[in-house]
C-alpha cells in the first residue's frame, strides 16, 4: 500500500468504497437498410443502450436492423468469421 505522511497523521493514498469495474465489451452486427453487407460495431456501452430506441442520441440508427449482439471481446473474432466482416 502507498501511504503518504502529512504532518503527524498517515493518510491512505488508495481510494475508498468499491474498487472501478472493469469495463464490458459489447458486440453488435446490424445491416443497414439498404444493403446486404454486415456491419460491426464493438462498444463499451451496455446492451440496454443499443437497444433503447427512446434515447436521445443512440448508438445505431432506428431503421438498422440488429443481426446479432453479444457481451464479450471473443464474439468479435467469431462474428467476423460467420458474417465476413474485415
Amino acid at each position: 500500500m502507498l501511504w503518504r505522511i502529512v504532518g503527524e497523521k498517515e493518510t491512505n493514498k488508495m481510494s475508498k468504497g468499491r474498487p472501478a469495474e472493469k469495463s464490458i465489451t459489447t458486440v453488435v452486427v446490424y445491416k443497414k437498410p439498404t444493403g446486404k453487407k454486415h456491419w460491426m460495431l464493438i462498444t463499451e456501452d451496455g446492451v440496454d443502450d443499443i437497444i433503447n430506441s427512446r434515447k436521445r442520441n443512440s448508438l445505431l440508427p432506428s431503421n438498422y436492423e440488429i443481426v446479432e449482439i453479444g457481451i464479450g471481446e471473443s464474439l468479435a473474432e467469431q462474428y467476423k468469421k460467420e458474417y465476413n466482416i474485415k
